[in-house]
């Protein structure tokens, strides 16, 4: 056995025994200290038997695919098992993953986007809040804490496809209504229309649209490194912790955008083609425009032009100006897309960013625990096999260099990506979730690793593979990350401790060609308030049925009529209050009974009273009512109503 594979061994070893320790809860502090702690819970084994049994078929799969001449039948594979490995991942913790990804996009507390982009028709349009953006971003403090630090780019994506979503009826029509239903009685949500409810779906795809870096990882690994380095990042991706744990959130898509950025830095720069740097620096604006969580990009680049000019500067004769003009053409990519807000908004890129650093620095982390702390959570959500696997390759350049004095572009690549990581560290600027915010710099580990265990025996690269897998049982099996805090919708009426003790009576009525009013009963009665006074009151009992989904949180107005005729003040209730509003009724509810007190504002008189009930939105706006005999009105008359009999 070499040294080399000694060395593998033992680093799988040492994770296998981190992942036992971590499984075990042995060492809490593994899972953060000093201000965050990410939550440990222990799962249904069943839920995790999906999990590995993915797992073993993606890689068995993709070691298959890994030895054929072509390498689109491998991306392509990460694709799909970037996809699958996300679902069976989020299975483990639910069973409604339809449900998990939804309430995770539009949710305040774990993204905030969504909801911001349809709250901008609300704040004077798009163009109102993008010159007042500052202070919109203020705005979230209580409610969302990623709106607090973001920048217009995210709550634009939205924006955008909700006025395009507005123009296809046709697939709003059948996008909408059912996720209006998953919060139904969330009365913010329901306020959405089908065009702001469909654009989730956005976000709920994203463990897709982040499982296409498969494509420009490939690219990227094969002009640093080799085929094989390429191949195995390729074949890893999907393995990574982060990005299985943390979607739908966009962070599980920024690597796949950082990766298309840092295709076109590498192939501008070591052409040395213009077009290609401005085309970067236009991407880094772009990705600074999402987040600034993706800044470093712009560092990272200097350093790698910077690294590059002092690799070639001999060999090519370069020009100490040579990396000032990569820089200003860089730069010009900058400036052309910040400069251009600027002039549409009135708003600079410092202006935002003064506002994100107030929020984001306000959380008290103290500094020198978390220059660890940091690093050990980034490194555990990405892997440790593939994190120690990356420090191995880092000592073979600098065992290179040392005995050479030679660098490869791949060399320069790693070297500038591992210093822009400790300077991130140092700076004291992060604030926790490491793994989740430094997730677009996984990549540069995963490429690192891919050209370490490209040098040595293929067996070698299985056994990582293997001890990564594990290491994602593991995380996702045993740590809670992530969650809306929304709660489920009502699946049923809550169920009437008593029945009406007076004869049922038919009615059919129709509201808005969607409830059915089958049937009421009632009684007039003394009741006792909360304050001990004696008050006439109308027990009402309403038997309902729907085909279909209201998207507005009505209400049901009752006016009473005395047996004098005299109709007296309205009541206004809402039905099941938020335990099963009107906007949870659906199809499949099937009888839907309620009871409802009606308090009358005189003393009873013998006769017959009645109600006009009517069905109304919060402006006062009557739903219309269809009678059994066809005819249409506003309101619906019960009764007669009688005391009971002695």
């Amino acid at each position: 056995m070499s040294k080399i594979t000694r060395v593998v061994w033992i680093i799988a070893a040492a994770c296998l025994l981190w992942a036992l320790i971590l499984v075990l809860d042995v060492v809490p502090q593994l899972r953060g200290d000093y201000g965050w702690r990410w939550p440990f819970a222990k799962p249904e084994f069943i839920r995790l038997v999906p999990l590995m049994i993915s797992l073993i078929i993606y890689i068995v799969i993709g070691w298959k695919l890994q030895a054929q001449t072509s390498a689109r039948w491998l991306i392509l594979w990460s694709t799909i098992g970037g996809v699958a490995l996300t679902v069976a991942s989020v299975y483990v913790t639910t069973d409604r993953i339809h449900y998990e990804l939804y309430t995770r996009t539009i949710s305040g507390l774990s993204t905030g986007w969504h909801y911001a982009a349809a709250d901008m028709d609300e704040r004077g349009g798009v163009e109102a809040v993008l010159e007042d953006w500052p202070d919109f971003m203020a705005s979230y403090h209580y409610f969302s804490s990623h709106m607090t630090t973001s920048p217009p780019g995210m709550p634009l994506t939205y924006y955008g496809a909700n006025q395009l979503l507005t123009q296809t009826p046709f697939l709003t029509d059948q996008l909408g209504p059912p996720l209006r239903a998953e919060q139904c009685h969330n009365y913010r949500i329901i306020s959405y229309s089908d065009a702001e409810l469909s654009s989730a779906w956005l976000g709920m795809l994203t463990p897709l649209w982040g499982s296409l870096i498969a494509f420009p990882l490939y690219r990227l690994g094969r002009r640093l490194y080799s085929e094989a380095a390429a191949r195995w990042s390729v074949l890893w991706w999907p393995l990574i912790p982060a990005f299985l744990m943390f979607t739908p959130t966009p962070n599980t898509l920024y690597p796949c955008l950082t990766v298309v950025v840092l295709v076109f830095l590498v192939k501008g720069v070591l052409d040395q083609q213009f077009g290609w740097i401005f085309a970067a620096g236009l991407g880094a604006a772009i990705l600074s425009f999402i987040h600034f969580t993706l800044l470093p990009i712009v560092f990272f680049a200097g350093l790698f032009t910077l690294g590059e000019y002092f690799r070639r500067r001999k060999s090519e004769a370069l020009h100490w100006r040579w990396p000032l003009v990569m820089g200003a053409w860089f730069g010009a990519g900058l400036l052309l897309f910040w400069g251009g807000f600027y002039l549409l908004s009135g708003i600079t890129i410092w202006d935002i960013l003064d506002q994100a650093l107030n929020a984001h620095l306000t959380l008290d982390r103290p500094y020198f625990p978390w220059l660890f702390l940091h690093l050990n959570d980034f490194f555990m959500f990405t892997g440790w096999p593939l994190a120690l696997l990356a420090g191995l390759g880092i000592l073979q350049i600098v065992r290179v260099w040392r005995c050479e004095r030679f660098l490869s572009p791949g060399a320069v690549f790693a070297l500038s990506g591992v210093v822009t990581l400790l300077v991130i560290d140092l700076s004291g600027t992060q604030r926790g979730e490491s793994g989740r915010i430094w997730l677009f710099l996984s990549p540069l580990l995963v490429l690192i690793a891919g050209n370490a265990i490209s040098q040595i025996d293929s067996r070698n690269g299985r056994l990582i593979t293997v001890v990564q897998a594990v290491m994602v049982v593991g995380m996702v099996g045993f740590l809670r990350v992530i969650g809306s805090g929304f709660s489920e919708p009502p699946k049923h009426a809550p169920q009437l401790a008593e029945m009406s003790p007076t004869p049922t009576i038919s009615n059919g009525a129709e509201f808005a060609e969607t409830l059915y009013l089958t049937s009421f009963s009632g009684h007039l009665e003394i009741l006792t308030d909360e304050d001990g006074v004696d008050q006439p009151t109308l027990v009402i009992w309403l038997n309902w049925r729907s085909k279909g989904q209201l998207d507005v949180p009505y209400y049901l107005s009752f006016i009473p009529v005395s047996p004098q005729g005299q109709p007296q003040a309205a009541t206004v209730l809402q039905p099941f209050d938020e335990q099963y509003p009107i906007t949870c009724w659906l199809p499949e509810s099937g009888d839907i009974r309620d009871r409802l007190l009606v308090p009358l504002h005189s003393d009873l008189s013998e006769g017959e009273w009645w109600v006009s009930l009517s069905i109304m939105d919060r402006n006062g706006k009557a739903l219309a009512v269809i009678m059994p005999d066809s005819t249409r009105d506003q309101q619906v008359g019960l009764g007669p109503f009688t005391l009971p009999a002695p």
